[in-house]
């Protein structure tokens, strides 16, 4: 009993340590800035205007139809903003950081089911501080509440194919539903590559008799229809269609959208990887060279990276974000090959050749880091991070020397822990002040609610409608120069929002003009015709 109880204990621990590691990481970057232009003031601004019309089924933007993106997530949004009070940095990222969280304890607890626990936690560390996983994260964005239902739908399933318990598959299909349902067909398209790929690894497709299959079909399209329905008599066909046909199958055909050539994540995964790319390659040969030792758990791990990893190059919408799904498997494999080469005393060049590189080509590659960027001496700001990559570049040494080589491999989240509080803490606050709507935004605001300016426009602003998340009134952007002139000749007073670069180009279509506000690049342009 007692040492059943150390076990839970310790599981505990580890537990307490990651949700602790991933507050540290994560939460300080969203405390000292505003949102930023365009994702996340849009996301932002359908929220408001969801919370605002009461219309929640069918999001807005601008007070035209979002068909982008399905409703769900703009919910927990605004959940949180009824929480924190406003719709601020730390309120919208909430949802992204919790998770997070949430997908690296089930990765902890997948890697667990066939590895020796800290190894299980050392999983988690690294997903934690991938950069991919990582800059996410800390961002509104939708992708990290989706890979949830996907990690626990793949988690699930494999308990279930290891275990033959009907209720886990029945689970599976709700969270490939509720993955769907959130962002699209990856929520789907990613547990299936995986599922069906490991089959015929495993040689075992007679088991797609044994996995409920029709009752899946069911519960996940109810699912789906839950909200379809809704959806269809508040939007329409016309939003149906624009939202499950081209915002589908128009990014994976000939895609109208981020268009890529089929080696596109071939070339972006190892820069989205660090700093575990070289590790994660290293598990890859460790893996080659010991084939025959393969065992299922490590068939289905490899077949969550690869599948779907292959079936996205075949898309022509790309995104470096779009096959986040499979970074809790890498993080398992590289985990999985420290446990094999530390435990088993195996050749210890898998892991230390990697390890030093990585620091060693983060110091070089400081080096290369322009001085200045928009204005910023980037270098300058990263100086805490590259003096720390050398003292632990100096440490690995002497834990080199010392044999201590599972302690090496934590040097990297080191390294990460620093570089995110060197961005939190210095990086954020001075890039939020320059890239930041809110000032001009609440200029805009004090122009209409106390000087009484009524015609407010932008003019090739991109998007003007997602600064009401700070003016509470949507701005019409004008969009080319006739249009410009239409409006200055029909108002007899008016505010343009515009760049400083077209205000250059544009500034003799005004007649009488005074630039009245300037912030981050922009001008408030004041036209008047006595």
């Amino acid at each position: 009993m007692s040492l059943l109880n150390k076990d839970v204990r310790n599981t505990y621990i580890y537990l307490l340590i990651l949700i602790a590691f991933s507050i540290i990481l994560f939460v300080p970057s969203t405390l000292d800035r505003d949102l930023h232009y365009r994702d996340e003031l849009r996301y932002t601004e359908v929220a408001r205007e969801m919370e605002n019309s009461g219309d929640y089924f069918v999001p807005h933007l601008g007070g035209r139809n979002y068909t982008d993106k399905p409703p769900f997530y703009f919910w927990f949004l605004i959940l949180n903003k009824k929480i924190f009070g406003e719709y601020s940095a730390a309120a919208m990222v909430s949802p992204s950081i919790i998770s997070a969280v949430i997908i690296i304890l089930l990765t902890f607890y997948f890697a667990r089911s066939f590895l020796e626990e800290k190894y299980a936690f050392l999983a988690g560390i690294i997903l934690a501080t991938t950069v991919l996983f990582f800059s996410l994260s800390i961002f509104v964005r939708m992708d990290l509440l989706m890979m949830v239902f996907i990690t626990a739908a793949l988690f699930t399933f494999f308990k279930a194919y290891q275990n033959q318990k009907d209720y886990l598959y029945f689970l599976t299909y709700l969270f490939i539903g509720f993955a769907t349902a959130i962002k699209g067909p990856a929520g789907f398209l990613i547990p299936l590559i995986t599922i069906l790929g490991f089959l015929i690894w495993d040689n075992k497709l007679e088991k797609l008799k044994e996995i409920k299959l029709i009752q899946g079909a069911i519960i996940f399209l109810s699912v789906i229809l839950l909200w379809l329905i809704p959806a269809f008599i508040f939007g329409g066909k016309e939003y149906i269609y624009q939202l499950v046909v081209l915002q589908t199958f128009g990014r994976a055909v000939n895609s109208f959208a981020h268009s890529e050539p089929f080696y596109y994540y071939f070339t972006t995964l190892p820069l989205t990887l660090l700093p575990w790319t070289f590790l994660l390659i290293s598990s890859f040969f460790y893996i080659i060279k010991y084939y025959r030792n393969i065992n299922q758990e490590l068939k289905f791990i490899l077949s969550w990276f690869f599948w779907p990893l292959l079936l996205f190059s075949f898309f022509s919408g790309k995104l470096v974000f779009y096959l986040l799904p499979i970074y809790p498997a890498a993080a398992i494999l590289i985990a999985y090959l420290c446990q094999q080469i530390i435990v088993n005393q195996d050749n210890k060049k898998f892991i230390v050749i990697p390890v030093l590189l990585t620091i060693i080509v983060i110091i070089a590659g400081s080096f290369f880091v322009p001085e200045n960027i928009e204005g910023y001496n980037l270098r300058n700001l990263l100086k805490p991070t590259i003096i720390a990559a050398v003292f632990i570049l100096l440490a690995a040494a002497v834990l080199y020397f010392k044999n201590k080589y599972l302690s090496l491999i934590y040097l990297l989240p080191a390294l990460m822990l620093f570089f995110s509080l060197n961005l939190s803490l210095v990086i954020v606050p001075t890039a939020s002040q320059n890239y930041s709507k809110r000032p001009i935004s609440e200029e805009l605001k004090n122009l209409r609610e106390q000087k009484n300016i009524e015609n407010i426009a932008a003019f090739r602003y991109g998007q003007p409608e997602t600064l009401a998340v700070y003016t509470d009134f949507f701005i019409k952007d004008l969009g080319n120069e006739d249009r410009l002139i239409n409006y200055l000749q029909e108002k007899q007073k008016a505010v343009i929002l515009i760049s400083e670069e077209d205000f250059k180009r544009a500034r003799d279509i005004f007649i009488q003009k005074e630039v009245i506000y300037h912030s981050n690049g922009y001008n408030l342009v004041y036209h008047l015709v006595k």
